[in-house]
């Protein structure tokens, strides 16, 4: 067989190990905000939205409709926005619905062939970087990750993949322009950084790679310096001033945190985001390992240290065995993977928002990988006795290529199996509950408890994602205690080390910056909300005063358990009943 022929034969390997690990992925049906998108599209939201405007989920203009029909619960922060500027991305999902119009397995594929496209930029990246076996080991690292789990499970969030290809594809233009000074090259990377802002946010994260080459790479004049750079700083500050002008960004959200309008907030994320990531990117964890509702901060400290003490010495040591013309290009891509991590600190840390520092994680599991397994000692090194560096080689070796190649696919498989569970869970229940609502665009709906997919249900419960009439959300959590009050009040109880909904980091409707205070009112169309009494975790009782009898007909009484959702029985007037997931 010819030597040509070989590299494309592993390539091909590497497509069928993704088409296996991201099956689960690729077989998702529609899952939280692909419902969402799906709605604006059939033009059935409760906002108009364009085919550029489909990530446009919450702003001012619109903000009471969405209380009014309920897709925003009583206690959302009342100035909550959440809108991001993708408008290639968005417009992709638009004209695929139309086309594609309720088969997502064929928007999924469209997905996996951004994926593909991307494997194969980042391939050609590494190329540049590594000998051919370490490119190779730093592909599949890099093709299998949990960071592309979520991005093809999720159609709503394939933008990551897209401004993960094209940016890969301009930062390789870029390299090229720095290194031959050829005017197309640098042409070609301002395009290409352009589509990948376009596509979404995550583009800035080539920023840290772009400023990255210039640190260690060859030293220039400051006006060269300049010129280089450009190329990705021009395409992006047109970006973030029409991002700025057209009022997009977040505010009022745990999940989102704006760097502008909620410094503090975002400052007191930071150290534990980035540590957080630093630890999900270099040893493939999951994404709900390190949740911050799960563990304190010391976790993910301790493994963000140990793995960096762990990996110190034997990165030197690869790293000095290579030559001259790979180190900086080794450096470059390796400093690039930690400042590529600071422009998704504003969101809560999951494994999703890595691509763009796999970039430079790879390489570096690529180059240690080769080193330790596959490199001759020299004769020197073979007459000494096995020092403590080359054990520890040898140890960290075992466990990045354990991470990376064993433990990294077998968690992408296990993220895309549990998306595609979750939504083929909530299809069923969507479905079961449409067949029992009688005319749902007319319904009336008030959930007791529930939990999260219960935000998303009042669109599945129409082919064209018609909402009911209203939709009442009380409480968001677990085992939860309703009093029947009086003929149109009830009260809602948690237990005490729980909360009637989610604070905090991670929790979409309301930050911690705007805490809910005992006695606090909150009023929505149809329904008075007291806060009783406030926990350390949030509010743990409430009592809701509706404008009709609790036993109007018009109204629908349902809660969500495991085996999905059912209608609820009210208890009598003066009694309590116990509502449990």
């Amino acid at each position: 067989m010819s030597e040509g022929r070989r590299p494309w034969i592993g390539l091909a390997l590497i497509l069928l190990l993704g088409v296996i690990v991201y099956l689960p992925a690729i077989r998702t049906p529609f899952l939280l905000d692909d419902y969402l998108q799906a709605s604006m599209i059939e033009g059935t939201f409760p906002g108009k939205r364009g085919p550029f405007d489909l990530y446009d989920f919450i702003n001012d203009a619109d903000r009471a409709a969405l209380v009014e029909r309920g897709m925003l619960p009583w206690w959302a922060h009342p100035d909550l926005q959440i809108r991001f500027f993708r408008p290639l991305a968005s417009a992709l999902r638009y004209f695929e619905h139309q086309a594609l119009r309720g088969v997502p397995l064929l928007m999924h594929l469209h997905s996996f062939a951004w994926w593909a496209a991307m494997v194969l930029g980042a391939r050609a990246l590494f190329r540049r970087a590594l000998s051919a076996r370490a490119a190779a080991i730093a592909t599949v690292a890099f093709a299998l990750a949990p960071a592309h789990a979520i991005p093809l499970a999720w159609l709503a969030n394939r933008e990551a993949l897209l401004s993960l290809t094209f940016g890969i594809a301009g930062l390789a233009a870029h390299a090229r322009f720095r290194e031959e000074r050829r005017l197309r090259d640098a042409a070609l990377a301002m395009g290409l950084f352009t589509l990948s802002l376009l596509s979404g946010e995550y583009a800035v994260c080539f920023g840290g790679y772009v400023l990255a080459l210039e640190i260690v790479g060859k030293r220039e004049s400051l006006l060269r310096r300049a010129a280089f750079v450009s190329t990705f700083v021009l395409p992006t500050v047109a970006y973030l001033y029409a991002r700025h002008r057209g009022g997009y960004g977040s505010f009022g959200s745990g999940f989102y945190t704006d760097p502008f309008r909620e410094t503090g907030s975002f400052l007191r994320a930071v150290p534990r985001r980035f540590v957080t990531l630093l630890a999900d990117g270099w040893l493939a964890l999951d994404d709900e390992t390190l949740l911050p509702n799960n563990t304190s901060i010391v976790l993910p400290v301790l493994l963000a240290v140990g793995t960096a003490a762990l990996l110190y010495v034997p990165l030197r040591r690869a790293y000095a065995a290579q030559d001259e013309a790979r180190r900086p290009k080794i450096a470059w891509l390796l400093l690039g993977s930690v400042l590529a991590l600071v422009p998704v600190l504003p969101v809560v840390p999951s494994p999703r928002v890595l691509g763009a520092s796999l970039l430079g994680i790879a390489p570096a599991v690529g180059m240690l990988l080769e080193y330790a397994w596959f490199s001759a000692p020299s004769d020197e090194d073979a007459r000494r006795p096995r020092n403590m560096a080359v054990q520890l080689t040898g140890l960290a070796a075992m466990a990045l290529g354990f991470a990376h190649l064993v433990h990294g696919p077998g968690t992408a498989w296990l993220m895309a199996r549990r998306q595609q569970r979750s939504a083929d869970d909530f299809t069923k229940h969507s479905a079961e509950l449409r067949g029992q609502i009688e005319a749902p665009e007319n319904a009336e709906v008030v959930v007791i408890r529930c939990m999260a997919s219960a935000f998303f249900l009042p669109f599945a419960l129409d082919d064209r994602g018609r909402l009911p009439a209203r939709w009442r959300i009380l409480a968001q959590t677990g085992h939860a205690l309703v009093l029947r009050r009086d003929a149109r009040t009830l009260d809602v109880r948690v237990p005490p080390e729980h909360s009637l909904f989610p604070m905090g980091p991670g929790a979409l409707f309301r930050s911690y910056d705007a805490p809910i205070a005992p006695g606090e009112v909150f009023t929505v169309p149809g329904i008075r909300v007291t806060v009783l009494d406030v926990g350390p975790r949030g509010p743990r009782s409430a009592r809701f005063e509706l404008d009709r009898d609790l036993d109007e007909p018009s109204l629908t009484w349902i809660t969500e358990g495991r085996k999905g959702f059912s209608f609820a029985e009210l208890p009598p007037r003066g009694f309590g009943k116990a509502f449990d997931p």
